[in-house]
């Protein structure tokens, strides 16, 4: 399922909506059966009561000599009317007779029943009815009075379990129509209930962004989101804190240290150099001393490196914002550079009229470290190249190297303080001398300027730096 909160949800709220229409569908059946079965007992009790009615009104005195006769029409007439009212029944299913003159088949249907009145909000009706069953027919029995005379009429119950069928199916056929408006109630509910879930994670997210480690933050107060949310505030806060306190101890202490460090590593450095001028020229000593003025050098620039970053992480940059003119210094230093590393191969694609507003300083040391790590990684004979573009009033500079380290793996990591990527499937290659932080500098300079360094691979075992600047 894909990673999406509100299709998740959304699939959810239609399985449950559509499985309860299905169980209501099922649940009403089998809830509706019993009273809308009496409802048509009760409609079949009122029009056999008025039907009696009209019999009674057209019929002379029952206790007169031709009663019998008459009570013989007065059936058949019933039998008609009935027969009319539920055109799916044939004579001889239906059976009327008077009390006192049934026959012994429907002396059977009756015998030993219990009477009672129908279930329906009419109380006045005089009709009672029973249900039964004979042999393999199941019947509904009906019992009212005319001229003091009892009046029996029995109808097969699939007479009103079809009437009940045609309810049903005229139910069906309506729910069925009313899917469209379903499917548009899921949707708008499920807009609504995630629009109405999402809104505190949303305030949360928007608050979120707010946060930096390198200041001071007030703690989100629990007051503003639902008490349900109380928990997860106040370990977000105390998780917060904790971040910023050893942030800040973490940056306190590279800086104190790097600053600490720069005096004791100059005094070695000068004293190493005495030493290395009072050494007998290719004598043992000069070349340890010199590979210990190598080591020196290095931890010196790792500490400038750690002052700066140190800085970057106090937001303490003092940038002094001047216009720069990117191809006289960018082929300078390719110049200098080529001049110590004849076997590769500077190529400019600058337009010399193109100025950035950048620190000279600042700039001068991303562009060393760029131009460094591409040395390091670029193979003999391999090419170098320097483009720029301008976007409105923002310049897009890019260096870009051929490179013999394999690809996989290499991502933005490189960024990182004291990462280093070393992949390559030539095992006889010795991995460059490094400290993990020129990159690391190089996007916090940009950052510091309201610019960007980003990382592109490829095409084939191409590797390109872009960095963005406001154009002078």
């Amino acid at each position: 399922m894909p990673r999406s909160f509100k299709l998740k949800f959304f699939i959810l709220v239609s399985i449950a909506i559509v499985f309860f229409a299905i169980m209501t569908r099922f649940t009403v059946r089998g809830a509706s059966a019993k009273p809308l079965h009496e409802l048509l007992y009760a409609n079949f009790a009122s029009y056999l009561e008025v039907s009696v009615k009209d019999s009674s009104n057209q019929l002379p005195d029952l206790s007169s000599a031709a009663s019998s006769a008459l009570n013989v029409q007065s059936l058949q007439q019933l039998e008609r009317r009935i027969l009319a009212y539920y055109p799916e029944l044939s004579a001889p299913k239906l059976q009327l007779w008077w009390g006192g003159s049934e026959n012994d088949v429907q002396t059977a249907l009756i015998k030993q029943v219990s009477w009672r009145k129908i279930n329906q909000p009419d109380p006045s009706q005089a009709v009672l009815v029973t249900e039964g069953a004979t042999g393999d027919m199941e019947w509904v029995a009906f019992k009212t009075t005319l001229e003091n005379r009892d009046l029996f009429v029995v109808v097969p119950s699939d007479v009103f379990q079809q009437r009940f069928e045609n309810i049903m199916v005229a139910r069906e056929t309506i729910v069925n129509s009313m899917w469209p408006i379903l499917l548009f109630y899921i949707i708008l509910v499920t807009w609504f209930l995630t629009y109405w879930v999402m809104r505190p994670l949303q305030n949360l997210q928007n608050t979120f962004k707010d946060i930096e480690l390198k200041g001071q933050m007030k703690p989100i107060s629990e007051k503003q989101f639902d008490i349900e949310f109380a928990s997860f505030i106040g370990y977000f806060n105390q998780l917060i804190h904790r971040l910023q306190v050893n942030f800040s101890q973490a940056s306190r202490f590279s800086s104190d240290a790097a600053h600490e460090l720069r005096t004791p590593l100059t005094v070695i450095r000068g004293n190493l150099k005495r030493l290395l001028n009072r050494a007998a020229d290719n004598s043992v000593d000069q070349i340890q001393l010199s590979m210990l003025s190598d080591e020196v050098e290095r931890l010196i620039s790792i500490t400038n490196k750690l002052v700066t970053l140190s800085q970057a992480d106090g937001d303490n940059f003092n940038i002094d914002r001047q216009p720069i003119k990117l191809f006289d210094l960018v082929a300078v230093m390719g110049d200098d550079v080529q001049s110590l590393v004849p076997h590769l191969q500077f190529e400019y694609s600058i337009n010399p009229e193109i100025k950035i507003l950048a620190d000279p300083n600042l700039f001068q040391q991303l562009l060393n470290n760029l131009i460094s790590n591409a040395i390091k990684y670029t193979p003999p004979q391999g090419l170098i190249k320097f483009n720029a573009k301008v976007f409105g009033d923002i310049v897009e500079f890019s260096m870009a190297n051929t490179t013999y380290l394999s690809l996989d793996g290499l991502d933005d990591r490189v960024f990182h303080r004291f990462y280093r990527h070393f992949n390559s499937d030539d095992t006889s290659i010795q991995k460059p001398k490094g400290d993990g932080l020129g990159l690391s500098l190089c996007q916090e300079i940009a950052h510091a300027h309201g610019g960007t360094l980003t990382l592109h691979k490829g095409p084939g075992q191409w590797v390109t730096f872009k960095a963005t600047w406001q154009r002078a």
